[in-house]
């Protein structure tokens, strides 16, 4: 199974290995608020969703999601390649997810960073799996 936004050695049919909440808040840079929802966890892959929300933008938007350069993520230290970034929504509100090779291990501490505007800091997390 291929497609643009699958690891290129991905095979199919997808199995999942199983969903953890995340619930975390990565805080609010000029205006707009980023929250990781929960982390997929596939053969060969993770999926990292996440919603932004518009809570008093001061700057217009160039994409109403993060693209993939945008995102750095490491799991205890070893940074995770960021293969895609995709979602939908407009410009109050978009969610979406972020594709992880490979996918963290149980009982890990990911260190996310994401540049949701452009020219702003980036905002900054950590979460620690279940184990």
């Amino acid at each position: 199974m291929t497609a643009a936004h699958l690891p290129g050695d991905a095979s199919g049919p997808p199995a999942l290995r199983g969903v953890v909440p995340l619930d975390v808040d990565l805080g609010v840079v000029a205006g707009q608020r980023l929250m990781l929802l929960s982390l997929e966890v596939w053969d060969g892959w993770a999926d990292l969703r996440f919603a932004r929300i518009d809570v008093g933008a001061t700057t217009r938007l160039a994409r109403r999601v993060p693209p993939a350069e945008a995102w750095s993520v490491a799991a205890d230290g070893r940074a995770l390649e960021v293969v895609d970034a995709v979602g939908r929504g407009d410009r109050r509100f978009s969610n979406g997810e972020v594709r992880l090779v490979p996918p963290p291990d149980a009982g890990v501490t990911l260190e996310i960073a994401v540049r949701v505007v452009p020219g702003a800091e980036p905002l900054h997390g950590r979460v620690t799996l279940p184990g």
